[in-house]
């Protein structure tokens, strides 16, 4: 239900649109627009706490210099949108679709990602700490600079996505779907834990 915050979220972004003119500055707070469509939104240096945009589409938006804390982003669309020097704080993105985004300098802290679509995106210089990414997919994605600190990555699919540069070892990190032979793991740092449960990729069994 829309209430007073989101009235005045609306009422600043329309006309926005239709100009192509950025959404500049401000703290949107207990915005709660689900399902809404946001397209092609340009925004700088705002901040978004506590709201509330699931299942709604900011397709190609362009995000720069923006906080989001404890907002849920849940089964929404965000393709081709751009994100640059961005931080996600304690959100919820369950089964959000990045398909295409561009990531630079984004932050990433305590955010559930699990299920997200991440096929085919470029992060640079991203940096991730207590995420769970279970299940999301990262297929024919290009990624520079990955920094993760006890993440969750279980079951991911990594086709066709160089993983060389990135440490898992500080992660949960399982049953990863890659191609045959594994190159996608070529240069990625795992810990011996890891490094035994990834042995059934290349047909073998470890005897203790």
């Amino acid at each position: 239900m829309e209430n007073a915050d989101s009235a005045r979220f609306l009422q600043a972004v329309q006309p926005l649109l239709e100009e192509e003119t950025p959404l500049a500055g401000g703290i949107w707070h207990g915005v709660l627009l689900p399902n809404a469509t946001l397209e092609q939104l340009e925004v700088r240096q705002c901040t978004f706490d506590a709201c509330t945009f699931s299942g709604g589409s900011f397709a190609g938006a362009d995000f720069r210099e923006v906080q989001f804390q404890n907002c849920d982003f849940s089964n929404t669309q965000f393709t081709d949108a751009f994100f640059a020097r961005c931080h996600f704080t304690n959100c919820r993105c369950i089964g959000a679709n990045f398909n295409g985004a561009v990531f630079r300098e984004l932050h990433v802290r305590g955010t559930n990602f699990q299920y997200a679509d991440f096929d085919r995106t470029r992060l640079t210089d991203v940096s991730m700490a207590e995420t769970d990414l279970t299940e999301a997919t990262f297929s024919e994605a290009a990624i520079k600079r990955l920094t993760i600190r006890r993440c969750r990555f279980v079951k991911n699919s990594f086709f066709k996505t160089p993983l060389a540069g990135v440490d898992f070892s500080d992660c949960t990190f399982s049953a990863p779907v890659v191609s045959w032979p594994p190159a996608e793991l070529k240069g990625a740092t795992v810990s011996l834990t890891q490094a035994a449960g990834l042995a059934g990729l290349l047909g073998l069994h470890i005897k203790l």
